[in-house]
């Protein structure tokens, strides 16, 4: 079987995979928790309002803001910033594994090489973290400008100008999403061993274009944009041990290989970018997972270095089969043994059945737009913990349940405030993913005495498996539970 029938075969899956994400970004639903946070702040920075105006409250903004203001500025021409962000999302996507082969391209000289590891890398994303493909979320916007810094790199840092430009593309990336480290840490060390006068102009650019971004950042956004982004957040290093050793199970055949020829490669001066950038997101990936609040996204560099070892892979192991002699049929192995590792994490996904997934979309959309038009025709501001809800119903963005929890527990704000709110009812609907009282505790997005004010002075109007809506009790029941 030729390779070009090999590669299309493989093109093929990875496509599927990417149709349902693809169409439901086009859906009135939330996508992932996030999404609702997100559009509240691109609204903020659309009305020119700062996002970093105070020390600590309840609504939070621990990312840069340069996505915000994109999308915020493209909203007044193009409508809705949600399906803005969800579109920026997927195309972002798109050009990161497109980077991804133009990588593996520059590396080995070869076309199927190169379109193996991108769609290896559609397919890795779209099985493994599928409630983050077509998500309105800004890191995946930020991963080609650090993909493009990387794929520069492997051209030649010779001159100051090419130095300056990945230095510049890497800042431009940290400003939309601010914890992607893994590629500007493989350059460092990369750099280092190379040069030192390079490794020393390279932090010199990178120092002056950081420090220009948090002044800007600051006199655009507000005063305490540093104090917002160290912004405390519970943590444990066992728990990120824990969870990453589940979370890459599904992974093993990609991750084995990965490491094998990251360290193999560790001392070719032609790879060891590459290696070191497969180290740095692993080590860096599985050191974030311990924060609260963090999942798959905590690995996405990591899975783009996979896939690039992906491509490196497949052409040594085809170069292999040519100098034994061996036949087209020894060809077909390899990708099949490579790429069995994200069919399965497909066929695990939840996202399986595409049809039938496609076709519950109608649905769901119809469920949360009844939910959105509720809460619009309840007098006075909300509470959501899913915030898309609040934000499409056109309430005011007053609480950031996960963000502000973070804040109760580490005493930066009293829930006191809030709760008096709710005990003076001022709240015309608070909505919950699950009853109150069902909720295990602590909880990530309450604090408890929120929580058990909320099942006091309120009283489910509506409920299904994920939504719960509670509106304010009469007051003489009020009285009978006292």
């Amino acid at each position: 079987m030729p390779d070009w029938v090999i590669l299309a075969i493989l093109v093929s899956f990875s496509l599927l995979t990417f149709v349902f994400p693809g169409v439901q970004a086009f859906y009135h639903v939330e996508v992932n928790y996030n999404e609702g946070w997100n559009a509240y702040n691109a609204q903020t920075a659309a009305g020119h309002l700062p996002l970093y105006a105070t020390k600590y409250n309840w609504t939070t903004v621990n990312y840069p803001a340069l996505s915000f203001y994109v999308i915020g500025y493209l909203s007044h021409f193009l409508g809705d910033p949600v399906l803005l962000g969800r579109l920026i999302s997927l195309i972002s996507l798109l050009i990161s594994c497109v980077f991804v082969a133009l990588i593996v391209k520059r590396l080995t000289a070869r076309w199927g090489p190169a379109i193996f590891g991108g769609a290896f890398c559609l397919a890795l994303f779209c099985g493994v973290a599928p409630r983050y493909v077509g998500m309105n979320d800004p890191q995946m916007f930020a991963h080609p400008f650090f993909l493009a810094g990387l794929w520069l790199y492997l051209g030649g840092a010779g001159t100051n100008l090419l130095i300056a430009g990945i230095a510049a593309l890497f800042v431009l990336g940290g400003n939309i999403k601010h914890n992607l480290l893994p590629a500007p840490i493989a350059v460092f060390f990369d750099l280092f061993i190379v040069s030192r006068s390079k490794v020393a102009r390279f932090m010199l650019f990178s120092v002056v274009f950081l420090g220009a971004s948090i002044a800007i950042n600051t006199l655009v956004g507000g005063p305490f944009f540093i104090t917002q982004l160290l912004m405390p957040r519970d943590y444990s290093f066992l728990r990120a041990l824990k969870l990453s050793i589940f979370d890459y199970t599904s992974l093993q055949i990609p991750l084995v290989i990965s490491l094998v020829w990251s360290i193999w490669q560790l001392r070719d001066k032609k790879f060891r970018i590459i290696s070191l950038y497969f180290f740095a997101s692993l080590l860096v990936g599985i050191a974030f997972k311990g924060g609260a609040g963090v999942s798959y996204n905590s690995y996405f560099d990591n899975f783009l270095a996979m896939s690039i070892i992906m491509g490196l892979s497949l052409d040594l192991a085809w170069q292999a089969a040519s100098s034994l002699g061996k036949g087209n049929a020894w060809r077909l192995v390899p990708p099949l043994m490579i790429y069995s590792s994200v069919i399965y994490t497909f066929v695990l996904s939840p996202y399986v059945n595409v049809p039938k997934h496609l076709s519950q979309l109608p649905e769901r959309e119809r469920k949360f737009e009844a939910e959105v038009s509720f809460l619009a025709s309840r007098p006075g501001p909300a509470i959501c913990e899913s915030l898309l809800l609040c934000y499409y119903s056109g309430k005011p963005y007053l609480f950031d349940p996960f963000n502000g929890t973070m804040l109760v527990k580490f005493k930066k704000l009293n829930a006191q405030e809030i709760v008096q709110q709710i005990a003076e009812k001022r709240f015309g609907t608070i909505q919950t993913d699950h009853p109150v009282m069902e909720i295990k505790r602590p909880d990530q997005r309450f604090p408890d005495e929120i929580l058990n004010a909320i099942d006091h002075y309120y009283e489910i109007s509506q409920r299904d498996p994920e939504c719960v809506i509670y509106v304010p009790r009469p007051n003489s029941t009020d009285t009978e539970r006292n």
